[in-house]
């Protein structure tokens, strides 16, 4: 006899309902309702099924609730369609409150949504992994740069010496990218289809024991066992086999030596989840580069790689941590002593070689280190600020709904009176308030929705992402915040009116005497204070966002950037790419052609020097290999000696500096002339470099960071470790008068495209503008930018709508004292005056609160950037004038509309 497994119903939702239902309708309603979870679970999703149980649960507390908040005195169920009519006759009579305060939290509403649903996918990173909860990555200082900055780069040899010493990892894994590989599979007696693959990586063969990513054909267990099998994802396959079987084909591999090998399909995987931190389309195991891994020089500093760590269950984290900091003192220092000729304290230079466990969860979102070879990387700050924003929105809209429920209210003392005098009760009178304005905030929710529905297309452009409102909706903890907004606003709008209305006398509320208990301005007033405060504040950081992305952009970064087309793969021709160079040289339209091993703002290799003085310390220094033409190409400008000259034999062993270099070496008085200088590679056997020239500071990486120091070395030099290799590049300096339209570019481009095909015809064609990649460097602040203005302007818009409501109940309550005015000879002009000094007084005390506040948030953001646009004063003086003149239109329409009416009219009951 088997029996299904029950599924765990919401413990929360069942909670509630033991807790206000009574106990003779438990049992039977929560048999009916895990029946139907159940049902639902197994035909439409687990997800679903959540939903409806919510719902459902909240549907029974409102028919059963043992509380009393849905009965009558007299214990009868209220008859809910009275209540709707009551709320729809007094929307119908008051139009322009119900449509401001309906549009008003809609609006807040649905931007609140809009970035709830964004920082909710940022912050739910990699929690798919069925051991996440024990998974660490192991993290270590940037032992090639500054000591005190974390990186997640670590040598191959970490995890085998974590695996030899510490018993506490379950399972330890490596990954290495192998970006930029050329692939290809020949169909039988059909094309040839070729691919550069930068999401390549090679994983040791337990990767699966530690990550769960779902197969759909093969066994995780044996799919990375042989050499040069390989895994790829179901996007992948489809692309080079289409919709064949891809198990057992072969797809052909160019090495970085050159060399093709076959790699046989082993496992197909589903694609990797968009909330994933390591981003893949195939995978290969460790044990293909078996003679490159089986070397021992660089196993410690070969910092190609990221070490994850299954800890065993149970595993005190804390001491773990102590425990393995003993593994690179006893390990490394074979591998500083043969490469460097320095002892393991002589390299680290007395800063610690610390190893950190950072948990699975945390890495994504994490600032420390905020850079990895295998993924995306998150942005605390732009997720930190649009939070801010959408609880801001969300209050403004709050702030509106319940300033204006509370002033219409005030037309509705005689409608409360009269249903006290007929025998309508205190707690009935007090449930219709609520009832109306939790159904304007349940109408608004929905409206909410509809919008999010049509602004989610243009928010996933400009975020980069894929979000989708269903997903987001079936998260219990998102279900519990919407219902627990729509009580919580709903009863907190409507409770004070109830209450004070509720426990007036009928005599006084018949007189029209309790309405001036509500034209109480000090709370009104102080709420529209936030309200532009607010407004006023986003509307200057806004401001001051898109200032500093137009600065970025325009900045002089050393050389013309524009019109630099820089062809990519030019490592996969080798050596013979001095015969493409040449081809393209002779074509008229370029005017300049070099090679390099990296482009700005890229630029992100180097190694540790000294000069020849023995008391010298060892430094880092950022490095490219260039030939002579790339400097002609970006026209840098030599402040000291002078460019390559391969006429001069030993010129391909000379180096140029920057200044920031030259700094760092101290060579900066004039007595020390960096011309004829020597600098030594601090490892192996300290080839030593002679200075021939100096270039000005220029950004090689992105305007965001300050000029670090910078050797160019020539491409031809023989005795650098990476000589011959890396991903090196084409660029070339468009000429104007050839290439004038795009027509022009397209040719060229093919042209260049065609050129290399004679060569190699398997070489992926793939080419970049130098001006586009530098702006790409600041794309994330340019789409926080647009992002920030449209949220800026809902803000202002929720303000405006606002106030435009509180103008129009103004005007109503003053309506008679502005008709004596006109009767006593006051100009319509002196009445407008009057009216709108009331608003404008309140707009200027916001101006000088948002002020100081925006500039203290605007300085703490630019504190990120190297090079600032500068606070200015006029930004704010326009900013109040601005949002000054904002408010007084708004309320033009109800001060005129008030100025203009006849006294007659207003005056006739007195």
């Amino acid at each position: 006899m088997s029996s299904s497994k029950k599924h765990q119903a919401p413990r929360l939702a069942k909670w509630l309902a033991h807790k206000l239902i009574k106990e003779t309708y438990i049992e039977e309603l929560f048999g009916d309702l895990q029946e139907m979870f159940e049902d639902r679970i197994s035909t439409k999703g687990k997800s679903y099924a959540l939903l409806m149980y919510w719902l459902d649960t909240f549907h029974l507390l409102i028919g059963f609730s043992s509380i009393g908040i849905f009965k009558t005195q007299n214990n009868n169920t209220i008859m809910i369609k009275n209540m709707f009519k009551i709320a729809w006759r007094n929307a119908i009579r008051q139009r322009q409150f119900t449509v401001l305060n309906l549009l008003g939290l809609s609006i807040g509403m649905a931007t609140c949504l809009l970035i709830g649903l964004y920082v909710y996918d940022e912050m739910s990173y990699d929690q798919f992994h069925a051991k996440g909860d024990r998974i660490y990555r192991i993290n270590q200082p940037d032992i090639w740069g500054n000591w005190d900055k974390e990186s997640a780069s670590t040598g191959p040899n970490v995890a085998l010496a974590l695996k030899e010493d510490i018993p506490d990892f379950e399972e330890l894994t490596r990954i290495r990218s192998l970006r930029g590989l050329v692939m290809k599979y020949e169909e039988e007696g059909r094309r040839t289809i070729s691919f550069e693959e930068d999401l390549n990586f090679a994983v040791d063969e337990n990767f699966f024991d530690v990550f769960s990513f779902n197969f759909i054909q093969g066994s995780p267990e044996t799919a990375l066992i042989e050499p040069k099998s390989m895994v790829m994802t179901v996007e992948t396959a489809e692309r080079y086999f289409g919709y064949e079987d891809p198990i057992g084909k072969s797809i052909d591999v160019k090495h970085y030596d050159g060399t093709w090998h076959p790699y046989m399909v082993s496992g197909v995987l589903d694609n990797v989840p968009d909330r994933s931190h390591i981003q893949f389309d195939m995978l290969v195991p460790m044990n293909s580069h078996r003679k490159q891994m089986e070397s021992d020089d660089w196993k410690w500093i070969w910092t190609a790689f990221s070490t994850y760590g299954l800890v065993q269950e149970g595993t005190d984290i804390e001491a773990l941590t102590k425990k393995i900091q003993a593994v690179p003192p006893k390990w490394a220092p074979p591998t500083t002593e043969r490469i460097f000729n320095q002892t393991f304290d002589e390299f680290t230079a007395g800063n610690p070689w610390t190893l950190f466990l950072q948990p699975l969860e945390g890495i994504y979102f994490s600032e420390r280190p905020p850079f990895h070879r295998f993924g995306p990387t998150g942005n605390p700050q732009v997720v930190g600020i649009f939070g801010v924003i959408g609880i801001l929105i969300l209050l403004l809209s709050v702030i509106n709904f319940m300033n204006l429920s509370t002033a219409r209210s005030a037309n509705r003392s005689k409608e409360v009176g009269i249903r006290k005098v007929l025998g309508s009760g205190k707690k009935s009178l007090v449930i219709q308030f609520i009832f109306e304005s939790v159904l304007y905030v349940v109408i608004s929710t929905i409206f909410a929705l509809g919008l999010i529905e049509l602004l989610l297309p243009w928010f996933n452009t400009f975020t980069n992402k894929n979000l989708v409102l269903l997903t987001f909706l079936m998260q219990p903890a998102i279900i519990l915040f919407v219902l627990s907004f729509i009580v919580l606003v709903g009863v907190l709008a409507g409770s004070y009116p109830a209450l004070y209305l509720s426990s007036a006398k009928p005599i006084e509320t018949l007189k029209g005497k309790l309405s001036s208990g509500f034209k109480s301005k000090g709370i009104r007033n102080g709420l529209v204070v936030l309200q532009f405060t607010i407004s006023i504040s986003l509307i200057i950081c806004a401001y001051f966002v898109q200032k500093q992305i137009s600065y970025s952009s325009k900045l002089d970064v050393g050389y013309v950037k524009d019109n630099i087309l820089q062809i990519h793969n030019i490592e996969q021709i080798g050596f013979d790419s001095e015969v493409l160079k040449t081809k393209l040289e002779s074509n008229p339209a370029f005017t300049h052609v070099g090679k390099s091993f990296g482009v700005p703002p890229n630029i992100w290799s180097g190694d540790r020097y000294k000069t020849d003085d023995p008391e010298s310390e060892v430094v880092y220094i950022s490095n490219v290999r260039t030939d002579e033409d790339y400097i002609n190409l970006l026209g840098l400008e030599f402040i000291a000696g002078r460019n390559f000259d391969l006429h001069r034999s030993n010129d391909k062993y000379g180096i140029i500096l920057n200044e920031e270099a030259v700094k760092m070496l101290g060579w900066k008085s004039k007595d020390k002339s960096p011309i004829g200088k020597k600098l030594l590679i601090a490892s192996g056997d300290e080839d030593d470099f002679e200075v021939i020239g100096v270039v000005k500071d220029f950004n090689f990486r992105s305007v965001k960071r300050k000029i670090e120091p910078l050797m160019i070395i020539h491409h031809l030099n023989d005795r650098v470790w990476d000589y011959g290799s890396g991903i090196s590049f084409l660029s070339m300096r468009l000429n104007p008068e050839g290439v004038s339209n795009s027509e022009d570019l397209q040719r060229v481009i093919e042209e260049v495209k065609s050129a290399i095909s004679d060569i190699d015809s398997s070489i992926p064609f793939e080419y970049s503008f130098m001006d586009q990649d530098f702006e790409s460097t600041f794309r994330t602040e340019q789409r926080m930018g647009v992002v920030m203005n449209f949220f800026t302007a809902m803000a202002m818009v929720i303000a405006c709508l606002g106030l435009f409501g509180l103008a129009a109940f103004s005007a109503e309550q003053r309506i008679k004292e502005l008709g004596i005015r006109k009767v006593l000879g006051a100009k319509a002009y002196q009445l407008v005056f009057l009216f709108t000094s009331e608003f404008t007084k309140l707009i200027a005390v916001s101006v000088l609160i948002a002020s100081p506040l925006a500039y203290y948030f605007t300085d703490l953001w630019l504190e990120d950037f190297a090079y600032k646009a500068p606070i200015e004063i006029w930004v704010f003086v326009v900013a109040a004038i601005g949002a000054m003149s904002l408010a007084i239109a708004t309320i033009a329409y109800q001060s005129l509309r008030a100025a203009h009416r006849n006294p007659v009219d207003t005056l006739k009951d007195e």
